[in-house]
């Protein structure tokens, strides 16, 4: 079992405050310093989680509070995922690119998520079944306040798939990388575009009438990969600054007849703006 400390509101943040003004640091340095990861430190703060126990005793030394009144909560101990390792299919490509699209992992507690909007209800249902036929471990698909989360948590499975595949751990700023193997086998490329483009993608039109197609991320090397990519289809695509687009409509029709995107926000942009 784990134990996870719950604490009443003005205890919490008396708790958290005083760990602040004694270590003199701002927010950042503080988990940091706790080993946790942004979002779960404020989830902590807020009273959204219970606080781990080691973390609890941890924040407790550092402030050099006692807390007496408290809930402690047990919960089953964590069981590692067995990882099997994946066969290389268009299928695996496709998640693949949907991760260094809108995916993240981190190694504070393993998590493994892509986030979207609350719209897409068809494109999450459809990542979770591609995830979990392709990596063979269940995925939690989480409805919050204002965004989708699919995810799960496996060390292993982080770490094979950044060993492997050169997904990156935390930032991903210039990280990204098209596996060199996709540019030999055309099918695992468009695959890999199409996981890409369904999640960092997005199609509209420019000056009422113009279509365009495009891709956006802050990593210009990888942006270069990526026009590199949809070269060797036939596309020729333009870069300017962090984006990548497609104008030639003869070029959008051949993108959506090759990469065959699945995310159906972009289907129905392209059949309701493509008339």
């Amino acid at each position: 079992m784990v134990n996870f400390i719950e604490l009443n509101e003005c205890d919490r943040k008396t708790l958290f405050q005083t760990l602040k003004e004694v270590l003199k640091t701002p927010w950042k340095q503080l988990y940091e310093t706790l080993g946790i990861s942004k979002a779960m430190f404020f989830n902590y703060l807020s009273g959204k989680y219970a606080i781990p126990e080691t973390i609890f005793i941890k924040i407790e030394k550092k402030s050099g509070l006692k807390i007496k009144n408290f809930k402690r909560i047990f919960k089953p101990s964590y069981s590692p995922k067995k990882i099997k390792n994946p066969k290389m299919t268009k299928f695996l490509a496709e998640a693949l690119g949907i991760l260094n699209g809108d995916g993240h992992m981190n190694q504070i507690n393993y998590q493994i998520c892509v986030v979207g909007n609350l719209l897409e209800t068809e494109y999450f249902a459809h990542m979770q079944k591609l995830f979990e036929k392709v990596f063979f471990i269940p995925f939690n698909l989480r409805k919050e306040k204002n965004k989708f989360r699919l995810l799960t948590y496996s060390k292993d499975l982080v770490f094979l798939l950044h060993d492997r595949y050169g997904v990156p751990i935390g930032k991903k700023l210039g990280s990204l990388r098209i596996p060199k193997k996709f540019f030999n086998k055309k099918i695992l490329l468009s695959s890999y575009l199409r996981g890409l483009f369904d999640t960092d993608g997005t199609i509209y039109k420019r000056r009422k009438k113009d279509l365009v197609v495009e891709i956006t991320s802050y990593d210009g090397r990888f942006l270069k990969e990526i026009k590199h990519a949809l070269n060797l289809f036939g596309l020729h695509p333009g870069i300017s600054g962090t984006n990548l687009y497609l104008y030639k409509r003869v070029e959008i029709d051949r993108f959506f007849n090759v990469i065959k995107p699945a995310n159906s926000k972009h289907l129905k942009r392209y059949m309701q703006f493509g008339n």
